[in-house]
């Protein structure tokens, strides 16, 4: 396994809600995300745009959006944090070695997490 294969950055930007998976994910990791991150956020989606991460080649990374949903700053973006952490823990061998936030302007936030795997 080459030293790439032990690092996993998460790029998580509101409102909406806009998600990146830099890093060796698992397949049904990504499934499991494609899921439960629709159902944590503050509002619903409207049912015309259904949420999947797509697998981008350049850099080599999943992204999703959240077009239609809405998290916010009390509820909303803690339980979209919590499905994601969830999911890499129950994946298993990730951990969390550091974080970043940045707001852009009063109704935008970028928080990223860095993950290490042992091997």
């Amino acid at each position: 396994m080459a030293v790439k294969d032990q690092n996993l950055i998460v790029n998580m930007t509101f409102n909406p809600p806009y998600i990146t998976i830099i890093g060796p994910v698992k397949d049904n990791t990504v499934q499991k995300l494609n899921t439960v991150l629709p159902l944590s956020c503050t509002s619903t989606q409207t049912g015309k745009v259904k949420f999947a991460f797509e697998r981008k080649d350049t850099p080599p990374h999943w992204a999703g959006e959240l077009r239609a949903s809405y998290a916010n700053e009390e509820v909303g973006q803690s339980l979209l944090t919590l499905a994601l952490l969830d999911a890499l823990e129950e994946e298993g061998g990730w951990k969390l070695k550091g974080s970043n936030a940045t707001n852009h302007d009063v109704d935008k936030v970028t928080y990223k997490f860095f993950f290490v795997r042992k091997l």
